[in-house]
């Protein structure tokens, strides 16, 4: 009898560590960096498509005083976040695609800016484009 509760035991703990190595590997797959869908960088446009995107994706644009770029920013699922930073590393703009989704920035001064997207299992649209 006692033989009979250690191999049940044996099992039970065998299982048990299958179970927790299993919930593991799946969490680990699920939080991996990696972008589903359309990029599209382009010197006066950034245009992502996003089906799953896990991670940071980075553009620069060089723009004109006066410029005017036209977003479309929308995040569908999951967690979406858009900094755009001036040449001298102010933020421009920051948000997460819940509040508004299309509007204009005004561009104050010459030089490179820099679009930070930040994404966690996120499924959403976010256009930058030049307004011609």
């Amino acid at each position: 009898m006692k033989t009979m509760k250690r191999s049940v035991a044996f099992i039970l703990i065998g299982l048990s560590l299958l179970l927790i190595a299993g919930i593991s590997v799946s969490l680990i797959c699920y939080n991996q960096e990696g972008f589903t869908g359309s990029r599209v960088k382009n010197p006066d446009a950034y245009l992502l498509d996003i089906d799953r995107m896990n991670g940071t994706d980075i553009h620069t644009l060089e723009l004109h005083e006066g410029d005017a770029l036209q977003i479309h920013f929308e995040a569908a699922k999951g967690s979406l976040y858009m900094e755009m930073k001036a040449p001298d590393g102010t933020t421009i703009y920051r948000g997460n695609g819940k509040e508004t989704t299309d509007f204009t920035v005004n561009i104050p001064e010459n030089g490179v800016y820099t679009v930070v997207v930040e994404a966690r299992h996120a499924k959403g649209t976010i256009h930058v484009q030049l307004k011609k």
